[in-house]
């Protein structure tokens, strides 16, 4: 529990590493035993579930938070990758900030003590709600390591809000950004959503316009996918969900590129503006198909090939922890035809587009030079621009990137069979 200051140690000394002392944003670092990685924290609870939301939460189980909390750090402390210098943090949920600033911050100092967390270095980043992050809160977590906070405001249209079933008002998004901001969070990342119920392209602008005067350093820009398995998904079904035409919402799309980029934010990947020098470190280690360490359940890593996903209930979380058994619920090693086609496709997201001259380091030359008959085609067809080595799609492209990646992941498939059967 936080009582000033956090100290903790590792459970199991790795070697060569230490003991470390979190208290407030000060640590004793750790040598790295091996490359930089990123690590991701799962926080499963929610104080309801949005009627839009597959994601892996849980609302009414406010009991289960302590024991999760500990087989986390468990999880965490128990890590073979121990020592690894971290080069993000990135703890996501559900809503982190629900569980209590108390429960984070010794989450952080447990990461900071088995992991090489530079505070000050490393992108520390938590998701908060702005209903349940209050300026007391953040200066907890501030103080406990955090520097960059992600606030899910999804609209500043209370009517749009309510549609979303939010818990929060336009108003509470503008104070939980103003608290963040007093708490000494530099770095503010908002959420927002569009093509949503009772949404307009002029409501959406506001929106867009309100934000990006609120001064913070990232803006994601999210257009609303219906689920099966949620609410939207059910009321989708019985046609009673009225969303904005395909049309609308492409135009809500094209406004957030104009108006973001007119306010000085660089369109860095399909959904995501940032200032210079703020996109977000996390998320770029999995746009470029690096890898990463997932910690919680349903929490996903990707080490040395193989990708593998925890089991998505806290309680079976919980249990297999305590009695000593494994938390993977699956696991596969991909092979070069599928690491190749992931990391086409998420390139392709980035507003820097793919390095062709990198990936034949990674893959080979041959399956690379395979896909230009692919990227010619593309090209002449206006979706996609060449610089160099560097291929980018167009704005047109962007429009188009889930059919134009599935025809580039589709020629790196057939290339890299044709090589292995030379």
């Amino acid at each position: 529990m936080y009582n000033g200051e956090y100290t903790c140690a590792p459970a199991r000394k790795p070697v060569g590493i230490g003991r470390t002392v979190c208290s407030g944003s000060q640590v004793t670092t750790m040598r790295p035993n091996t490359r930089p990685i990123a690590i991701y924290v799962h926080v499963p609870f929610c104080a309801r579930r949005c009627p839009y939301c597959d994601f892996a939460t849980n609302a009414g189980r406010d009991s289960e938070i302590p024991a999760y909390v500990e087989a986390l750090t468990a999880q965490i402390r128990s890590s073979p990758h121990a020592g690894r210098e971290a080069l993000s943090v990135y703890v996501g949920g559900g809503t982190p900030t629900y569980v209590g600033a108390d429960h984070l911050g010794e989450v952080l100092c447990v990461l900071r003590a088995t992991f090489a967390v530079e505070v000050g270095h490393a992108e520390v980043t938590l998701e908060a709600n702005p209903a349940s992050a209050d300026t007391a809160a953040f200066q907890v977590l501030r103080a406990s390591g955090f520097n960059r906070a992600s606030i899910g405001v999804q609209s500043l249209d209370d009517e749009v809000l309510s549609s979303l079933g939010r818990a929060h008002s336009a108003s509470d998004a503008r104070n939980a950004v103003s608290a963040a901001r007093a708490a000494g969070f530099r770095n503010i990342a908002v959420d927002l959503m569009f093509g949503v119920p009772r949404q307009t392209l002029a409501s959406w602008r506001r929106d867009l316009a309100t934000v990006a005067g609120l001064g913070v350093e990232h803006i994601s820009t999210y257009s609303l996918t219906v689920e099966d398995g949620t609410l939207f998904g059910e009321m989708a079904r019985a046609g009673e969900l009225d969303t904005p035409d395909e049309g609308t919402v492409c135009s809500m799309f094209e406004a957030a590129m104009d108006d973001l980029t007119a306010a000085g934010y660089e369109h860095y990947e399909v959904s995501n503006f940032a200032r210079p020098g703020r996109r977000c470190a996390h998320n770029m280690v999995y746009w470029r198909n690096d890898e990463y360490l997932g910690f919680g359940a349903a929490a996903a890593s990707y080490v040395d090939g193989v990708r593998s996903v925890a089991v998505r209930d806290p309680a079976e979380y919980v249990d297999a922890l305590g009695r000593g058994r494994s938390v993977t619920a699956s696991s596969e090693r991909l092979g070069p035809a599928e690491s190749l086609g992931e990391t086409l496709m998420l390139g392709l997201r980035l507003g820097d587009g793919l390095d062709l001259a990198d990936l034949a380091a990674r893959y080979g030359l041959p399956p690379v030079s395979a896909l230009e008959p692919a990227f010619r085609r593309i090209e002449a067809r206006g979706l996609l621009t060449r610089d160099g080595p560097h291929v980018r799609l167009t704005r047109r492209g962007l429009m188009l990137g889930d059919s134009v990646a599935a025809e580039v992941m589709a020629a790196a498939e057939v290339s890299l069979r044709a090589d292995s059967n030379r």
